[in-house]
């Protein structure tokens, strides 16, 4: 992206508050871009940031537009799956754009991915502050160069939210999997919720397709217990890591630990597709 560019502010997913627009303007601009907004953007509409048709034109317009370069989601939260039947492919394919955010913009990523469109998995707005700082110029020196920071090592990457990306099995907007790493993450589930996802992805071998899968942060994961809410302590009985390592080794998949993406402070940019 050449100084001046446009970086579309959209919301795909959740409505965000006027001061994460006003710090996602601030800090496209210190970084020597132009912030736009569609007028479809970031409407209101229950907990979304407008009805589908809209946050499906903003999107489509900002793909269409020749000088937005990115265009970086405000939020996620839930919502970029129904989004998808009304993505234009073709306007994306014939100018190439940035999708930047992580979470439920997975579910874009994987879109564009199956579309042979690069997308980059990185920090949405409303996380940019507590998000490493060494990352956020990771972030920006990608969306400068076009290249993959040291983190990526030269691997071909997919992937990001476990459950969008357990919501996305079956259909044809799943990213392509053959030989790429696949980057994983996720946030505030229950331990047998994070094992039942996986047991789909064995039995839909997902683990012989890929090279490999690259494990993100699990934070804040809940377990059957008092303690997160429960009446009685009916503990799954392994952790995060534990339930992961049962799937993927087996499957002699080979795993790449502790990688610095997701909800924690770390969340190196990584492109996929």
């Amino acid at each position: 992206m050449k100084p001046g560019a446009k970086v579309a502010l959209v919301t795909p997913a959740r409505r965000a508050s006027q001061e994460v627009v006003d710090a996602a303007s601030a800090a496209v601009r210190s970084w020597g871009f132009d912030p736009v907004q569609h007028s479809d953007t970031n409407q209101p509409h229950g907990q979304f940031g407008g009805t589908d048709a809209q946050r499906a034109m903003a999107l489509n317009a900002a793909f269409a537009d020749p000088d937005v370069g990115a265009v970086w989601a405000l939020r996620g939260g839930y919502g970029c799956t129904r989004l998808l039947p009304h993505l234009d492919a073709q306007v994306l394919r014939d100018n190439p754009t940035w999708i930047v955010g992580f979470s439920d913009v997975t579910a874009l990523h994987g879109w564009a991915n199956q579309a042979d469109v690069a997308s980059l998995h990185a920090p949405v707005a409303s996380t940019l502050a507590s998000t490493d700082d060494d990352d956020v110029a990771a972030l920006v020196e990608v969306l400068k160069t076009g290249e993959p920071t040291l983190d990526q090592l030269d691997r071909a990457v997919v992937g990001g939210n476990l459950s969008v990306l357990y919501a996305m099995l079956g259909t044809p907007h799943m990213p392509p999997l053959e030989d790429k790493w696949l980057l994983l993450e996720d946030l505030d589930e229950y331990l047998y919720h994070l094992d039942r996802m996986l047991v789909a992805f064995t039995q839909a071998g997902v683990w012989g397709q890929v090279a490999g899968v690259m494990v993100g942060s699990f934070t804040d994961m809940r377990d059957n217990t008092v303690a997160h809410g429960q009446s009685v302590d009916n503990p799954f009985g392994m952790t995060a890591e534990e339930i992961l390592a049962s799937h993927l080794g087996p499957a002699n998949c080979p795993v790449e630990w502790d990688v610095p993406a997701g909800h924690g402070a770390r969340n190196a940019p990584f492109i996929l597709g």
